[in-house]
């Protein structure tokens, strides 16, 4: 059942004093202090003495039967509301608004500082973020003195002089190693628990489209409130996240009494209310004071967002709230969702959408920009009977370059810095430090292509996964290069190779390789996908003879010469067939099978050892933009005596050919 409770305990028979029949009464809707002087109802138990003798509060603790005759019905409740410059605490005190989500605990029940309260406010530039939420003083970490309710501002590595993760691998307080992306996930890897800790993860910044834990690790979107638990603390399934507990605004359990001009209405439709304090009453009854608390039926939510109302003495506090049927709207990385706001003389506006919203909203979905866009325009949502009439999704700016950056291949130029975005390499963990050993090409945020071989062992055949990493970002070839600033890291999760497959064993047929990722790799303008088309007149139409396509890599840069240490571009041509046939060695024409095309140059400009998996990408024109579409994967080149033989031409995998095995894991 969908529902907001709002937990409103019954209270005594009467909301507003009663007093002697005596001169000088004050009127509807204020409150009488013991020495005649009147004071607005909305005064009466705030926490504050509005009264000279104090008797605007004292009364709130007193029973009924204490007070003999002066007759005063009290409200033994912490206080009505709070006045407009305070916040209300779920106990029901006040605390003035600057109090809330500051890192310091105002409320007694400390319900001020809680992490579903805190983790959107949003924080100054200057401010640090605690890992709850709170905002607090930029000068806050690592100064020794505890500014953050969870102490998240002196938890930090930082602040220990520490680094959590080293070569791909977290140190548990044990001593235990596991893998670093299991550092932080949600999931409790370290045998004393201490990968999921705030001390481990106070540090951690989540793409905006994961959930955050309280704690800090980073688990998948749409986490909150789905029923499973996904963070070790249990925050994304919590019971104020997840509005399963609300403000308690009164302290006592008196059961309401029978008789009165309060009727009880009719159930809302796809909804029930229950009165507080007679949870048996039922529609048609009358009472003098009553609290009711509404909820609806699954899948439905309240209108309004209000779900209880009061009635005294035949007065109700407003309308029977209304259950319509609500719409789930599941975050997406590509698109940012606002819901439009409708005022009057049709000033519109837009706020930030809620994960469920009601019958009639309207959403204007905007992509993501400069990393993910539209063709068209995007359609408005509308959410109709409990369904979206549409879902908006943003494509990734795949295939784009950027335009100017910084500064392999033998016969290639120094790469700038975005120039070709979606070059991934591909490095064996067997070795301290890794050692890059191919490249391929990123085509979502998870999925990388290669070349099988390059995990392939004739002897032993395909290599495990746990034995490789990829960096993506990257200029400089060492896997943790500190210029390589913004490059992002993961290890592999797994390797799909076709089963045809089986090296020199079968002349490199189908030597193509999806890569799945640990990490999800957030895009930016240097870190993008290459573009994937399966048309075949498009296919066609881009490998044709004189086309010329872009490739990346490390590899060596003579033909005995060693591995660059900067990555480099070159630009071949596609080279007919035929052609690459008769020009190849005699023993090298086997490779030359069914899945293979050929480019490149015989004058010295050519690939070598350390480019194999790397995407030789053909650029395209969209409307009015440069795409670059991912054709082939560098596979073999014919040997000769030399480290690398630079006078011939280089075999790709062709990636239209491989179509349902690449779909199949995308």
């Amino acid at each position: 059942m969908f529902s907001v409770y709002i937990f409103i305990v019954a209270i005594s028979s009467a909301l507003t004093a009663v007093v002697d029949d005596t001169p000088n009464l004050c009127s509807m809707g204020e409150f009488r202090c013991n020495d005649g002087a009147c004071i607005s109802m909305d005064l009466l138990c705030d926490g504050r003495s509005d009264c000279a003798d104090q008797s605007d509060e004292d009364s709130c603790w007193l029973s009924q039967s204490s007070l003999g005759g002066k007759g005063l019905l009290s409200r033994t409740r912490r206080q009505t509301t709070c006045r407009r410059n305070q916040w209300q605490c779920r106990d029901g005190s006040c605390i003035g608004f600057d109090g809330k989500c500051d890192g310091v605990v105002d409320c007694s029940d400390a319900s001020d500082e809680t992490f579903p309260l805190c983790r959107k406010m949003p924080c100054q530039s200057n401010w640090f973020r605690c890992t709850y939420g709170a905002c607090v003083d930029g000068t806050a970490p690592c100064n020794g003195i505890q500014e953050c309710a969870d102490n998240s501002d002196e938890l930090l590595p930082r602040c220990r002089n520490e680094t959590e993760e080293v070569r791909g691998q977290f140190r548990c307080d044990s001593g235990q190693l596991i893998s670093a992306a299991d550092h932080c996930d949600g999931k409790v890897d370290c045998s004393d628990g201490s990968d999921e800790t705030v001390k481990t993860c106070a540090g951690k910044k989540c793409p905006g489209y994961l959930f955050q834990c309280a704690y800090g690790a980073c688990v998948d979107q749409g986490s909150d409130c789905d029923g499973i638990k996904e963070c070790a603390d249990g925050s994304d399934e919590s019971d104020e996240l997840c509005n399963r507990i609300s403000t308690v605004t009164t302290t006592s359990t008196t059961r309401p009494q029978l008789g009165g001009k309060c009727v009880l209405p009719p159930h809302p439709t796809n909804g029930v209310y229950t009165v507080i304090g007679a949870p048996n009453a039922k529609p048609g009854q009358t009472y003098s004071v009553v609290y009711l608390n509404v909820s609806c039926a699954a899948g439905f939510g309240l209108k309004s967002g209000k779900g209880s109302l009061f009635c005294v003495d035949g007065a109700w506090s407003d309308d029977m709230p209304e259950c319509v049927r609500f719409c789930r709207l599941n975050p997406h990385e590509s698109v940012e969702y606002r819901c439009v706001i409708s005022g009057g003389n049709s000033v519109e506006g837009t706020r930030e959408c809620s994960k469920y919203e009601p019958t009639g909203t309207m959403v204007r979905p905007q992509c993501r920009q400069p990393n993910y866009y539209y063709p068209g325009v995007l359609s408005v949502m509308r959410c109709i009977d409990g369904n979206w009439d549409s879902i908006a999704i943003c494509s990734p700016e795949c295939g784009r370059v950027t335009p100017e950056g910084e500064q392999l291949v033998i016969g290639g130029w120094a790469a700038k810095r975005g120039e070709l975005p979606w070059h991934t390499g591909i490095y064996s963990k067997k070795t301290s430090p890794f050692k890059q050993i191919c490249g391929g090409s990123l085509v979502s945020t998870n999925v990388v292509i290669s070349a099988a071989h390059c995990f392939w062992d004739d002897l032993s055949k395909q290599q495990p996964p746990q034995n490789y990493a990829i960096a993506v970002g990257k200029l400089y070839r060492p896997f943790n290069n500190q210029k390589d600033v913004g490059s992002q890291h993961s290890d592999v999760k797994d390797i799909k190779i076709p089963p045809r497959f089986q090296g020199a064993a079968a002349n490199f047929q189908e030597d193509i390789a999806v890569v799945i990722l640990v990490t999800i790799i957030q895009y930016k303008t240097f870190i993008r996908p290459v573009c994937l088309s399966f048309d075949y007149n498009f296919d066609k139409r881009q490998l044709s003879v004189g086309k010329m396509g872009k490739v990346a890599g490390w590899g060596l840069t003579g033909e005995n010469g060693v591995a660059s240490p900067t990555l480099k571009v070159v630009e071949l041509p596609y080279v007919d067939l035929n052609l690459c046939i008769s020009s190849s060695p005699p023993g090298f024409r086997e490779y030359i099978n069914s899945d293979k095309f050929c480019a490149g140059f015989t004058n010295g400009t050519t690939l070598c050892k350390g480019d194999s998996g790397g995407g030789l990408a053909f650029p395209d024109w969209e409307m009015g933009v440069e795409r670059f579409y991912l054709r082939g994967v560098v596979s073999t080149a014919p040997t000769n005596e030399d480290l690398c033989n630079a006078h011939t031409y280089v075999t790709f995998t062709q990636i239209a050919k491989h179509e349902h095995f690449i779909k199949e894991f995308l």
